[in-house]
């Protein structure tokens, strides 16, 4: 288990590409954690934002926090600069956002920290991907007319873009690519879900759709040869749900799983390549493999994956809904 900082009211994680680095946001504090230095402060993040990314050698970390203006924006983090703003599209404008107005979020990062992804403001009100580079600035990826977007994670190699686009019609999100100045909805024009992460070289991406009799939306995996695979859940009801968080480069891929309604969740683990390729519980393939989990601890939601799958990060909850998170080597 994480030892985590005192306060933190929610939790989430990015890993590097071998596991070793750590980005942290905590309640809106943003941390990077390696084995040696434990949790370090790089300062305030937007207490409204929990997005978090970090890239494959763990030096460099997106995240939202306060601008000179006032404003909360997207920023890069890297150890000889510390943080710097990234700005906003042409079309950008603040919009406020509790006591503060925002700018945007930063979502995630590249392998070698060149383009940071997220999701900006416009002057219609309305929410659209971005895409930043050092020699570009702010790139809007467009957005439907009176509809969102968002670009939710980039692949280590800067190719490949991923996240949502609002269905027109509908107003649900959709899963979208970005790749080579195209979009693409990935599950079909009118099916409601996103997509959460990618592999590093952008021919693997994972989310959650309502393709199928997935009433309440299930985990997917998407591959250009393949197509989409809806991955379903851990109890095989159709009536409860699930969601893919990270996929590793060899097709693991985590997330939760859960009853629809009761809020229950079970942390999931799942690879292409098994003989069996169902999801299973990550707390039943961590105790098969020794690993000494205590009764009363649920492991409850998996949220990043290293790209070479073997770390994974997440959070836990016992029978007396004290919460914390943990960190895990996998087999």
């Amino acid at each position: 288990m994480l030892a985590l900082p005192s306060g933190a009211t929610f939790a989430n994680f990015a890993l590097s590409a071998d596991g070793t680095a750590m980005a942290a946001n905590l309640g809106g504090t943003i941390y990077r954690w390696t084995a040696g230095t434990g949790f370090v402060s790089l300062g305030a993040g937007d207490p409204f934002s929990a997005s978090i990314g970090i890239s494959a050698g763990g030096d460099y970390i997106a995240a939202t926090r306060q601008n000179a203006d006032g404003n909360m924006g997207p920023q890069r983090w890297d150890k000889l600069n510390g943080w710097i703003e990234l700005g906003h599209p042409s079309n950008g404008c603040a919009l406020n956002e509790g006591s503060t107005a925002s700018w945007g979020s930063a979502y995630g990062v590249s392998g070698n920290g060149g383009v940071v992804v997220g999701l900006a403001w416009t002057c219609d009100s309305r929410a659209e991907g971005f895409a930043w580079t050092p020699n570009r600035g702010m790139v809007s990826l467009g957005h439907p007319p009176k509809h969102s977007s968002r670009a939710s994670a980039v692949s280590a190699d800067g190719s490949t873009i991923v996240g949502f686009s609002e269905d027109p019609q509908g107003g649900f999100r959709r899963a979208m690519r970005w790749r080579n100045g195209g979009a693409t909805l990935i599950a079909g024009t009118h099916t409601p879900g996103e997509a959460s992460a990618v592999s590093s070289d952008g021919s693997q991406i994972v989310g959650q759709s309502d393709a199928g009799t997935w009433a309440f939306g299930s985990a997917f995996y998407f591959t250009q040869t393949g197509g989409l695979v809806v991955l379903g859940t851990l109890s095989g009801r159709h009536s409860d749900s699930s969601y893919a968080n990270g996929t590793s480069d060899d097709g693991t891929i985590v997330g939760w799983s859960g009853a629809s309604f009761s809020g229950v969740q079970r942390a999931f683990i799942r690879n292409k390549n098994w003989a069996d390729p169902r999801m299973r519980s990550l707390r039943h393939v961590l105790a098969a493999h020794g690993a000494k989990i205590p009764a009363n601890i649920v492991l409850g939601n998996v949220l990043a994956i290293s790209a070479d799958g073997s770390t994974v990060a997440g959070t836990w909850v016992d029978a007396s809904f004290h919460q914390g998170s943990f960190l895990a080597h996998l087999p």
